[in-house]
């Protein structure tokens, strides 16, 4: 009876040193290191306005006073930016309205009525049909003069919005904060914009309202969705740290009548960026985490799968996970499982590596 139960531990021993052998020799997973993000923020003089911006980052400005604006963005990564306008007009009311200055072009009007008859129609009047209308306005700004490199949102789509509550939005039909889908260069992004939409004149002519409305303190931050949730404090402690100088405020109010309480309010606007973005951030629709970084995964062609013993989340190559679950016992980390669609905390994670076949 002992020489058995000798035996039987003997062959247990034997079998746990192979099992352990058999792991540690097991085939090894090919990880690569996901690109390194340089998030470090450095003061910024731009002559009548400073800020901090991310190292190597490259901005462009337009305009001067209200209608000043800028685009900051990495170079090696242009969806990875922020962006400021103080307005943007012109935006018809209607295409009724629109149709109403195209008649009095033909009838002989004024030539340069041309700046409201070639002009965008924003209906309804929201901040999420402006963005909408973003790209159309951008060519509509290039042919009467305006020359910038305005960001591009190919597929556009609007997941959530919410009240921005800025300075501005007593004089508004609408302020708002969304959080946007879209592509740039055919990666998918994520991003937080805002916009506020007043009516600034109303005109009948031909029994419509050729009024038009303005657009005011168009602001975003965006990235790639992968990178979004890592970025965004980065990205919002930089936008909101624009300031104008206390010279040019003065400037503005000597030469064009620009109010101090106008240089206030979007100083305000600005400064509180940060705060207004975080609320809305805070009150998302968490369903709409897996949802932006599933089709950026499905996109770029991986699988999301996490360490159920570490917690670290890796992209894995598609087809993989299949190969490795068939015979997970062949690897040297057999604890990876794909990322539950309701676990949104492991999609706010950083990704650790890329798994290839």
């Amino acid at each position: 009876m002992k020489k058995k139960r000798i035996l039987f531990l003997g062959i247990l021993v034997i079998a746990m040193i192979f099992s352990a052998c058999s792991k540690a020799g097991g085939s090894e997973l090919k990880i690569e290191a996901p690109p390194e993000i340089n998030a470090e923020l450095q003061p910024y003089d731009g002559d009548f306005f400073n800020m901090k911006l991310p190292k190597g980052w490259e901005i462009k400005t337009v305009g001067e006073y209200e209608n000043f604006g800028f685009r900051a963005y990495d170079p090696e990564k242009p969806s990875r930016q922020i962006f400021f306008y103080g307005n943007m007009k012109y935006f018809m009311k209607s295409s009724e309205g629109k149709e109403a200055w195209n008649r009095y072009m033909a009838e002989g009007g004024y030539a340069d009525a041309g700046v409201y008859a070639d002009a965008p129609v924003l209906s309804p009047a929201t901040t999420e049909e402006f963005y909408n209308t973003f790209d159309e306005f951008a060519s509509y700004a290039k042919k009467y003069g305006i020359d910038h490199d305005f960001p591009v949102f190919n597929d556009l789509e609007i997941l959530e919005t919410t009240p921005r509550n800025s300075p501005i939005a007593s004089n508004c039909i609408e302020d708002s904060i969304l959080r946007v889908l879209f592509k740039n260069d055919d990666i998918p992004c994520e991003g937080l914009f805002a916009a506020g939409v007043a009516d600034t004149m109303t005109s009948y002519m031909y029994d419509v309202d050729a009024g038009y409305y303005t657009v005011y303190v168009i602001t975003g931050i965006s990235a790639p969705a992968d990178e979004f949730y890592q970025l965004k404090d980065t990205l919002l402690k930089s936008l909101s740290s624009f300031k104008y100088t206390d010279r040019y405020i003065e400037q503005g109010v000597a030469r064009s009548r620009w109010g101090t309480e106008l240089a206030l309010q979007v100083g305000r606007t600005l400064s509180e960026a940060a705060d207004s973005y975080n609320e809305a951030w805070s009150n998302r629709q968490r369903v709409n985490d897996a949802l932006s970084q599933k089709r950026s995964d499905a996109n770029l062609g991986y699988d999301r799968l996490y360490d159920t013993e570490t917690g670290e989340v890796y992209r894995a190559e598609l087809g993989f996970y299949d190969q490795y679950d068939t015979h997970r016992e062949e690897f040297e980390n057999i604890d990876l499982q794909p990322v539950p669609d309701d676990d949104y905390g492991l999609y706010e994670k950083e990704i650790k590596g890329y798994i290839y076949k």
